[in-house]
């Protein structure tokens, strides 16, 4: 159904052929650690690499990856563990057999044949830990956090996808139920204790329910308006739609019903905007180990400064919603007084921003300390941790609190969840605070329908001179 194999698995044998390349040159320092001395230490690491010694090792990590590819090493979808093994298995053999060839071709003195075992071992323990690692590294990331779907449908097709979820990927997909016109009385027992609604509540229990895809198990014809219908909800909340055929029928000469990657992805794209997502989350690594590095003397003054201040932690620490609608917990610099939450509801009624947002431009929960680090954004600092743990980017929507979401009225506002949440977006470097609610959501659902690296860049250069003229800051 969905290729899962480009981008990712390119980055995949890209390492993995890096890492054994390091293998084999660590195997031939081992093998020779006997005849290294001490007193030779010096002349060791001053073996010049010459021209040869350059292109065998493109060519081994070239050779290496090519082999792995052909045996679908890279691919998740490619078998049980012990055939991937067994695979595995030959490739570091006959690269251990072609590693101890050149040796012999180049008339390296050392012992040739103890490097070529060593190596052999070293790549196949390597292979083994990535294999059976890394899948079971994915079902429990999946279990942690289970897709959510909905199946459109009651009948024959209904109960099918439901079988493949429960036999299949129990761990991974949670079903939230079951949408369809039908009498529930004609239902099947399974069905009915999880009927949702009909097509009329669709759009409600979108707004209302976590759903990352909805899947059409409706007969095409007989029900085409109903499930046009349900696309156009699906579309506007940002929900995946999914037809029953493209699961079980079209697929059924490539992979068996069984096969866990009917199901696994559930954001195709084409692909260079995966490689360019790639990229994006490398430059929010590098730029949050970069800036909790070199910040980390402000973070320490900051901290001392709010203790000494006022009472309360020096972290502010606030469940807010993510990408694809996941809660975290999201970190700022204490701006407002210890039980700022806790006053909320006696502050509702002098809310001044339109929409279910709350902010008071004079806020009297906000501590004198507060309204600098406010007014510089240092109060959001600390969310570089965020960034770095995945939870959030550098660049993109704003993530909203927990009571914000809840007022949303709209089925529409859901699509600002299909981007990971920013520290700065397009919404801040245009006015922030002094803009509408609606002018908010259009600036965000623009920066998801435009999104490109250099519209990330050019928000960040941005964003620079936003603070220096503190545009917006409450």
């Amino acid at each position: 159904m969905i290729n899962r194999d480009s981008n990712s698995n390119r980055f995949a044998a890209g390492l993995d052929g890096l890492s054994v390349l390091a293998l084999a040159v660590g195997a031939a320092v081992w093998g020779n650690i006997a005849r290294i001395h001490a007193s030779s230490v010096r002349q060791f690491l001053a073996i010049r690499v010459t021209l040869l010694n350059v292109v065998f090792a493109a060519g081994f990590v070239l050779v290496w990856i090519a082999c792995c590819s052909a045996l679908d090493l890279y691919r998740r979808d490619s078998g049980e563990l012990f055939i991937k093994l067994k695979r595995a298995a030959k490739v570091c053999g006959a690269m251990a057999s072609g590693l101890g060839l050149y040796l012999f071709l180049s008339h390296v003195a050392g012992p040739r044949v103890r490097i070529a075992g060593i190596f052999f071992l070293g790549s196949l323990g390597f292979e083994t830990l990535r294999l059976a690692g890394g899948g079971r590294m994915r079902v429990w990331k999946a279990a942690r956090d289970p897709h959510v779907v909905a199946i459109l449908g009651s009948g024959k097709k209904a109960g099918i996808a439901w079988r493949q979820i429960r036999i299949h990927h129990h761990s991974t997909i949670k079903l939230l139920g079951f949408v369809d016109d039908r009498d529930v009385s004609k239902m099947g027992p399974d069905v009915a204790e999880r009927y949702l609604g009909s097509i009329d509540d669709l759009s409600e229990l979108l707004l209302r329910n976590v759903v990352d895809q909805l899947i059409i198990a409706l007969p095409t014809k007989a029900c085409y308006d109903i499930i046009q219908r349900a696309i156009v909800i699906a579309e506007e909340v940002g929900v995946e739609v999914v037809y029953m055929q493209d699961l079980y029928v079209t697929t059924l000469n490539q992979c068996s019903l069984g096969q866990p990657e009917m199901f696994t992805d559930l954001a195709p794209r084409h692909e260079h905007y995966k490689a360019a997502q790639a990229i994006k989350r490398l430059l929010d690594i590098g730029g949050a180990v970069a800036g909790l590095v070199l910040l980390s003397p402000l973070f320490l003054l900051v901290a001392i400064a709010i203790k000494a201040s006022s009472p309360g932690p020096v972290v502010f620490v606030q469940e807010r919603y993510g990408y694809r609608r996941r809660r975290f917990r999201m970190y700022k610099f204490r701006s407002m007084v210890g039980n700022a939450p806790a006053l909320m509801a006696q502050l509702e009624s002098r809310n001044e921003a339109s929409g279910p947002v709350f902010k008071i431009r004079h806020d009297p929960r906000v501590t004198p300390l507060g309204r600098i680090l406010r007014a510089s954004s240092v109060d959001e600092l600390p969310q570089l941790w965020n960034v770095l743990m995945g939870h959030m980017s550098l660049v993109g929507p704003r993530p909203l609190p927990v009571r914000d979401v809840s007022l949303f009225s709209e089925g529409a506002l859901m699509r600002r969840f299909s981007a990971k949440p920013g520290i700065t977006g397009l919404w801040q470097v245009s006015g922030r605070s002094d803009v509408s609610f609606e002018q908010w959501m259009m600036y965000d659902f623009r920066y998801i329908d435009d999104w490109s690296l250099g519209l990330d860049l050019r928000i960040l250069a941005k964003t620079l001179g936003v603070v220096v003229k503190r545009t917006g800051a409450v």
